[in-house]
């Protein structure tokens, strides 16, 4: 009974472990500047859904020589290809996540972890 606690506690120990292994990572992947890209990718989705003007895109589409449009479509398949690389990384943690819950001993833990950069 008291294996089975501790290894409750060791996998707790362990998840919040590895949602920080993974914050670490997923800020890797969006960048500093990820609140300005987010917003350029809704302007963006706008522009093509509506054509309608974003204050954001047109002076960069603009300085750039190209239209507004033409920028947007640019800017969303950046967003897609971060998504992707994003994705990918979330279904690694949600495996290792699953990979965790069925360890069986501290060892294992740390295995899991250091597999996956921790």
């Amino acid at each position: 009974m008291k294996m089975t606690r501790d290894m409750e506690t060791l996998r707790a120990v362990a998840l919040a472990r590895l949602d920080a292994i993974f914050a670490e990572r997923h800020a890797a992947v969006l960048g500093p500047l990820y609140a300005i890209h987010a917003r350029k990718a809704a302007d963006a989705a706008s522009i093509i859904a509506s054509g309608v003007s974003s204050l954001l895109l047109a002076p960069e589409a603009k300085r750039r020589g190209v239209s507004e449009k033409a920028l947007a479509a640019q800017v969303l398949i950046r967003a897609e290809r971060q998504a992707a690389i994003l994705g990918l990384l979330e279904a690694e943690r949600q495996d290792a996540q699953a990979e965790i819950a069925a360890a069986k001993s501290p060892a294992e833990l740390d295995s899991i972890l250091a597999a996956h950069g921790g």
